[in-house]
């Protein structure tokens, strides 16, 4: 993990990161992934690119605004590379903030730090592809069972998540959307977000056109029977138990 905190890019306030909320949201640099579609490719590859926010102007504007948003976003790059997010998180919680995180889920022990000591409220993991084929989507090695970790962590709600996966034409096969709600079908929520052709990391990317809304609609329905049925047949065990 690294030890620098750095914050590459902050919104002061919006309403498409956090469902339903207005929220803050905060970038940090760097991530441990290299997923070829990734549409923030500057984060992830060229944090040095982008000037550090001071923390102190971060911490003044959140003060500024509380009293209409208290609730913050912290994505990138993955956050939980670095080792001095709880210090950041801590400080966050001393203002009275609500903490969403968004992570890969490549280190369950962060995450598991950050919710056993109350420092985040809203967990958002993304989930690349079927677990077993990782490396395909990542663009790197991965340490497969720690992903299978925190997804068991995350589906133990002891915060309230979301799984999401974004969606690439040629590079995942619809399976591939059904196999991965299959492995977290007694979700609460699992979103299916459509790719971005923007700023891809890897430029062959940007040429790929996106599903049309009406394909992911169909896509998004079928998850969604997915779960539906699985929550059915949870209440039935429950029941029968």
């Amino acid at each position: 993990m690294e030890d620098k905190l750095s914050i590459k890019g902050f919104i002061e306030t919006s309403f498409i990161d956090w469902k339903g909320q207005l929220a803050s949201v905060i970038f940090t640099g760097g991530c441990n992934f290299r997923c070829p579609y990734c549409h923030n490719s500057g984060l992830v590859v060229n944090q040095k690119g982008f000037e550090d926010i001071p923390f102190d102007y971060l911490f003044l504007t959140l003060r500024k605004y509380k009293n209409w948003v208290n609730k913050v976003v912290v994505t990138g790059g993955e956050p939980t590379i670095h080792m001095s997010l709880f210090r950041f998180f801590g400080e966050l919680k001393n203002m009275g903030m609500e903490i969403k995180l968004d992570s890969n889920g490549s280190s369950p022990e962060t995450l598991k730090g950050l919710v056993n000591e109350g420092l985040v409220d809203y967990i958002a993991m993304d989930l690349k592809g079927p677990v077993d084929r990782y490396k395909r989507w990542c663009g790197v090695k991965v340490d497969t069972a720690k992903i299978e970790e925190s997804i068991d962590f995350v589906l133990e709600g002891n915060v309230d998540y979301e799984f999401r996966m974004t969606v690439v034409p040629f590079f995942h096969r619809e399976d591939d959307v059904y196999e991965a709600a299959e492995r977290v079908k007694y979700a609460k929520r699992f979103y299916v977000q459509g790719f971005k052709p923007t700023n891809t990391l890897n430029a062959a990317f940007s040429r790929i056109r996106p599903f049309p809304e009406a394909k992911l609609t169909r896509i998004r329905e079928k998850v969604g029977c997915i779960l539906a049925a699985a929550h059915r047949e949870s209440k039935v065990e429950g029941l029968e138990g």
